[in-house]
């Protein structure tokens, strides 16, 4: 019996978030070997999961993200996360939100800027959860969505991943989601699916981001005031009448020098 074929359209749709070269140094051998996922929230997760699948992987995810604050916002995320699993068809497991140990990780450096040392260490924190939960699970191979953020630096969360992995003897999915419009079809595919979509990172520290950065705006143009004199008609002018028509008693008396009074 021949196989059905498949709808042309959907194919088209959905190479379109795939991307014709994206940064990898992934395994694609075509064999379907699983790779747990860690999920930093839904709308990031898009885009990698279809392109992991395109690459021959079966795909599970992995939430664990006890950085995120406050919790409302926590649940929201993971409620995200859960939907697209359920509509994919993606296992997807469900890390502790321990936020106590993870605020005990990076104490010290709630100071610090979006992307510095604090960021550094929570990305260690998380991948290393992810490593530790593959193992545990007999999956070889781990990725994260991290790096499909326009503010997350493959350069920086790559060798981390590399690093945790390698004390675990497992592999690290080495990737710049962003490449080739991923962070643009990721917007494209929450749009379709009406996913909701965070703005900042996670901790509370990051929202300090959205908050406090100074609105840019440019200097207000100074209006130059141009005082104007009130229109008034001019006074006619004084014509000096001629001494024959002035009265006596106005005519000044000229006075001579020695009958000037001394002061």
């Amino acid at each position: 019996m021949p196989k059905p074929v498949r709808n042309v359209k959907k194919i088209m749709v959905e190479h379109k978030y795939l991307g014709s070269d994206f940064i990898s140094t992934g395994i694609s051998n075509g064999s379907s070997e699983k790779i747990l996922l860690h999920v930093c929230c839904a709308p990031c997760a898009t885009t990698v999961i279809k392109r992991l699948q395109a690459a021959g992987y079966e795909v599970h995810g992995f939430f664990y993200n006890p950085n995120i604050q406050p919790e409302e916002e926590y649940y929201k995320r993971l409620l995200e996360a859960q939907r697209i699993s359920k509509l994919w068809n993606i296992p997807l497991e469900i890390g502790e939100y321990d936020w106590d140990r993870w605020q005990a990780e990076i104490r010290g450096l709630e100071k610090e800027k979006e992307g510095r040392k604090r960021c550094l260490v929570c990305y260690r924190y998380r991948l290393s959860a992810v490593a530790q939960k593959a193992k545990e699970l007999g999956i070889r191979i781990i990725a994260s969505t991290l790096t499909i953020s326009p503010r997350k630096r493959a350069d920086v969360i790559n060798p981390i991943g590399k690093e945790v992995c390698d004390e675990l003897e497992i592999k690290f999915y080495e990737a710049d989601w962003k490449k080739q419009d991923g962070f643009k079809h990721s917007l494209e595919i929450c749009k379709e699916l009406a996913i909701y979509r965070q703005n900042y990172c996670g901790c509370k520290y990051s929202i300090r981001q959205i908050t406090t950065k100074p609105i840019e705006t440019k200097p207000h143009k100074v209006l130059k005031v141009t005082k104007t004199k009130p229109e008034i008609e001019p006074a006619p002018a004084i014509v000096p009448k001629p001494k024959s028509e002035i009265p006596k008693w106005l005519r000044k008396k000229k006075t001579k020098p020695w009958r000037q009074s001394k002061n």
